[in-house]
């Protein structure tokens, strides 16, 4: 409690300076006991921590003290709570020092919402109403807005610092990833190569391709196209059995004229490869050829020595697949597989030379010998029958005399190809020697023998052969023999003479008996 002061007073009654004169004039004048009574009511609300907030019953208050002391109360009140950092509270004393605080309260809401602003960020506000606290908050509004746009420098250099590593480490990832790829496509390359020089059948050759393919690209289904010329024909074929029967056959039977397929003109023509995301879309797209229900598609060309000698055509049953990525790790394994693909053509082009009649085209008398020795072995031990013709070319020297030698080359090139078209796939057609051939025929009776003999002797007396404007016409004469595999024990060696001698002389029994004629003779038991 505040310790009350000694009071003077100056008037005889003791009151000067507390009430006026019309406060007098209309109230009971106080006591000097009451007077200090009230003077500690006042100082305690001025200076004490806690008061009482009613009035006491036996202070009487005049009204001009009891408003003195509601101003303090409520002033009081207002001060506590803006010291506590209340800016809500209502005050309505009036009064100089009611004034003053709801003005300082005023200033202190407005520069609240002023720091507000400044805290969003607008750094335009600025005091002018509280003196040294007016500079000193506006110096401070001004170096956050300096320290704001420094940290804003700063923070665009390591946005643009850490977009850059980004960046970087993005560009690194991709590189090591592009380094993986390129090593596994090494690798894969390396694997393939490996596998294709373990064989120089071409068959085979192209049937591993088709295998490491798959590895490099992905593919539903895929093709290897031999190219002839503007031609290209299915030479392997795979995985196409799970489009049914009609579309395998199909596509294994497909030969394309290059220059009126768009995808594969392209191959010929600019050696790149080409891609259909969506065959769809594709106007040159013909799925009349071979049915099979691809989406997307790729191809390039294999090139040996500066020229296409195949084509790699891969599907896929989801369009959009196939991209310029795929294309070019295609092109990058078919310039690989390019010199296997001609070694291996090379080879199997020196094998077929090795048994085969340069001019004619027919196998050879060596290699005849070798399939004859198989073929009379299987017909000993299966006990089925097997024949063998004899052919010699009438009167084949007046033919080279009276045209030439390139006459005759053309007489024997015709007629070996006559006796291809008609004997079966089966069957050995040989040159013999001069204008003499031998055909071997497994699985035909003598009666069948002869049977082919007639019609062939009626084809080529029938066909006159045109050379410079001139047709040459020539006949021949055959000799058939058989033998019926009923004698298991026989020599496949002598067998082979016996058949062979047993034709000779059937021949030579055609000759004498006019020429253009056919003879036969059994084999017996």
């Amino acid at each position: 409690m505040y310790r009350r002061p000694n009071l003077s007073f100056s008037s005889e009654n003791g009151f000067d300076g507390l009430v006026s004169m019309n406060d007098l004039q209309h109230s009971i004048p106080p006591t000097i006991e009451t007077t200090a009574r009230w003077v500690d009511r006042l100082a305690d609300i001025i200076f004490s921590p806690q008061i009482e907030t009613a009035i006491q019953a036996d202070l009487v208050p005049t009204p001009q003290a009891e408003e003195i002391e509601q101003n303090l109360l409520e002033v009081r009140q207002a001060f506590l709570a803006l010291a506590n950092g209340d800016l809500n509270f209502e005050l309505n004393a009036k009064g100089i020092l009611a004034g003053a605080l709801k003005t300082l309260q005023a200033n202190l809401r407005h520069l609240t919402w002023q720091t507000q602003q400044v805290a969003k960020g607008d750094f335009s506000q600025r005091v002018d109403f509280m003196g040294e606290f007016s500079t000193a908050f506006n110096l401070m509004v001004e170096q956050l807005a300096e320290m704001t746009v420094e940290l804003q420098v700063q923070q665009d250099e390591l946005i643009r610092r850490n977009d850059s590593l980004i960046c970087e480490v993005e560009e690194r990832e991709r590189a090591e990833q592009a380094e993986r790829e390129q090593r596994q496509l090494a690798e894969t390359m390396v694997a393939a190569a490996k596998a294709l020089s373990a064989t120089l059948d071409l068959d085979e050759v192209m049937d591993i391709m088709l295998e490491k393919i798959a590895d490099i690209v992905p593919y539903d289904s895929a093709v290897i196209m031999q190219v002839e010329g503007t031609t290209a024909f299915t030479r392997r074929a795979k995985n196409y059995q799970r489009y049914g029967k009609e579309i395998e056959d199909r596509v294994k039977n497909a030969r394309f004229n290059l220059l009126e397929t768009p995808n594969l003109a392209s191959l010929l023509t600019t050696l790149q490869p080409f891609v259909i995301a969506d065959v769809n879309q594709y106007p040159g797209w013909n799925k009349k050829i071979t049915g099979n229900p691809v989406q997307s598609w790729l191809g390039t060309p294999v090139i040996a020595r500066g020229k296409v000698i195949a084509l790699f055509s891969l599907d896929k049953l989801e369009p959009g697949f196939y991209t310029d990525k795929h294309g070019q790790k295609l092109k990058m394994f078919a310039s690989h597989a390019a010199l296997a693909l001609e070694n291996a053509r090379l080879y199997q082009e020196v094998q077929r030379l090795a048994i085969t009649d340069a001019l004619t085209g027919l196998y050879n008398r060596r290699y005849f010998f070798e399939r004859a020795v198989d073929e009379m072995d299987r017909s000993r031990r299966y006990h089925h029958p097997l024949a063998v013709i004899m052919m010699d070319l009438d009167h084949f020297k007046k033919v080279n005399d009276q045209y030439g030698h390139p006459a005759g080359d053309l007489v024997l090139s015709t007629i070996s190809q006559i006796v291809k078209k008609q004997l079966r796939q089966s069957d050995i057609a040989a040159r013999f020697g001069g204008e003499e051939f031998i055909f071997l025929l497994p699985e035909t009776t003598l009666e069948q023998a002869e049977q082919i003999a007639h019609r062939l002797r009626s084809i080529i007396a029938e066909f006159p052969i045109p050379y410079e404007g001139k047709k040459i016409k020539i006949t021949a004469s055959f000799g058939v023999s058989s033998a019926q595999g009923s004698n298991p024990f026989i020599d496949v060696g002598r067998g082979i003479e016996q058949i062979i001698a047993l034709s000779d002389e059937a021949l030579y029994q055609a000759k004498q008996a006019g020429r253009n004629t056919v003879r036969g003779r059994l084999i017996a038991s």
